[in-house]
């Protein structure tokens, strides 16, 4: 009698993780569309100047050297630091392009703040989602100490991986006309281990 009760909670879980990991992935796609990007090399500059962003977020020297220059078959082309937007304080985000022959994908590490930590998204322990929609698919999954989110879209075509590190560091993986086992790859590519290991500064 009590089996019904378990399944539906693991499904809340499972629903509650994947609208969290929708909404970081989203602040993410949002920025990067919106926001206006300096060239690379201001984008170095501005990364050597910073100390400690306010608000206790991770710096750009700490976030930057996360993804080399090749990751497995993809050579990194261009990095830039998008303009922060609003007046609250952000985290850093650094926003790569990829190329591998004549695919490009875009490869971006971000800081969701210190409230990541205590979220459901980072935390989730529960078992791997399907769900599909008219807006397209996506699977969420855990894969060691981070939380996995897979996204296929219909209009526009592309795909997208983001994976949720338990600091609140953020990597996410897109483009249109590559597989998603190469994007998951390409995210998998960053310095996984040192960006894990990283510990927040106080506020």
């Amino acid at each position: 009698m009590q089996a019904r009760p378990r399944v539906a909670n693991r499904q809340l879980a499972a629903k509650l993780a994947s609208t969290l990991l929708a909404a970081a992935a989203a602040t993410l796609g949002a920025h990067a569309a919106d926001a206006p990007a300096q060239p690379a090399s201001s984008a170095s500059r501005s990364a050597t100047k910073d100390s400690t962003p306010p608000g206790g977020y991770f710096t750009y020297n700490q976030i930057k050297p996360l993804a080399g220059e090749r990751i497995g078959a993809w050579k990194r082309s261009d990095v830039k630091v998008p303009l922060e937007s609003g007046a609250l304080p952000q985290g850093p985000r650094v926003v790569y392009t990829y190329r591998n022959g004549k695919q490009s994908a875009t490869l971006t590490l971000s800081d969701a703040g210190a409230i990541a930590l205590t979220s459901d998204a980072a935390t989730w322990k529960g078992p791997a989602n399907r769900r599909e929609t008219d807006a397209g698919k996506e699977y969420v999954y855990r894969e060691g100490s981070h939380t996995v989110r897979e996204i296929e879209r219909r209009d526009p075509p592309g795909r997208k991986v983001v994976l949720m590190l338990p600091n609140g560091i953020v990597v996410s993986a897109a483009a249109q006309g590559v597989e998603m086992a190469a994007l998951k790859a390409l995210a998998d590519g960053v310095s996984l281990a040192a960006a894990e290991a990283l510990v927040r500064p106080p506020k």
